[in-house]
């Protein structure tokens, strides 16, 4: 949006007394009707045009920080007893660190991974270029299943034990619920029969077991059930979202990690901006996982191969 025009509406350029985040375009209190019915009502999220202002950042208390030794961090997923997996793209490695620093385990020969969950009893992943999920368990590394012509992307396991995960081929993306052994539960794809993906890429689910995906291309969050309709899209405040990581909280919250804003999104089931979080020295943020067995604390990942271990007061 033009700085300069931004105080005025994009249709009359009268006062502006509204916003449209989903379209980023400013309206005044007359045109908003005129605007709605252009699209689908869903389709548009209107915010006062102070809202952005209103906005508050709130500080994370920091319980510690340790050096993984690998660069160019890309995800992060908690295991148990304090200890977490990471992966990087430049060191085309997957570690098993523990909350003081330790690498209790690391296996390369990875080309190039993406994003990875834990599973009871190791973890499972995506590469670059492998269409496939690939799975590594006391060393030991297997194709678990094939995910066809499509190359897989983001991966969590669900409540449920299912595998949740986000897929693109050429112009097309979708989502997936499948059982550990590849069989398809469920498939997204479309809403009102339009694309709801354009470039999936993470993707979390919180406790009431919606589901919500970091899109690259939309440059948007979007959260749905688990029946594919669609709750929410969220489009963040400004041009530069992109948002990475994703984790959800005890209160169903999602987290979403802004690297190039260089803080963190906190925000509502319901797809509105509680606020925003960040801690001294963030540096770029990029995978986020929810530490089960303290409440209200998450692990970070940053680019810089520094790892956080926060807590939201």
């Amino acid at each position: 949006m033009d700085d300069k025009n931004e105080d005025l509406c994009q249709f009359c350029f009268d006062k502006v007394t509204f916003r449209c985040l989903s379209c980023k375009i400013c309206l005044c209190g007359n045109c908003v009707s005129v605007h709605i019915k252009m699209k689908p009502r869903d389709s548009h999220k209107i915010v006062v045009a102070n809202e952005k202002s209103q906005v508050k950042t709130k500080q994370l208390k920091v319980l510690g920080k340790i050096s993984s030794g690998m660069e160019s961090l890309c995800d992060i997923s908690y295991n148990e007893n304090g200890t977490f997996y990471s992966c990087s793209e430049i060191s085309k490695s997957i570690s098993l660190l523990d909350d003081s620093g330790l690498t209790r385990d690391t296996f390369e020969g990875c080309k190039n991974p993406l994003c990875l969950t834990t599973s009871s009893n190791g973890v499972l992943y995506t590469e670059f270029g492998i269409k496939a999920v690939m799975f590594n368990s006391k060393g030991r590394t297997k194709h678990l299943f094939s995910t066809g012509d499509w190359q897989p992307q983001g991966i969590t396991m669900s409540k449920s034990g299912n595998i949740l995960l986000t897929l693109r081929r050429k112009n097309e993306s979708k989502l997936i619920v499948s059982n550990p052994h590849g069989y398809v539960c469920r498939e997204i794809q479309y809403h009102n029969n339009k694309p709801l993906f354009f470039d999936p890429w993470y993707v979390a689910e919180n406790p009431k077991g919606d589901i919500c995906v970091s899109d690259q291309a939309r440059r948007a969050l979007i959260c749905i059930k688990t029946n594919g309709e669609l709750i929410f899209k969220y489009y963040g405040r400004g041009s530069s979202f992109y948002p990475r990581g994703l984790c959800a909280d005890a209160t169903s919250h999602f987290i979403a990690a802004d690297p190039w804003n260089n803080l963190l999104h906190y925000i509502s089931s319901c797809g509105e901006l509680v606020y925003y979080l960040k801690y001294d020295s963030m540096d770029s943020p990029m995978g986020l996982s929810c530490n089960y067995d303290r409440k209200n604390s998450f692990f970070i990942c940053e680019v810089s191969g520094s790892i956080y271990h926060v807590e939201l007061e």
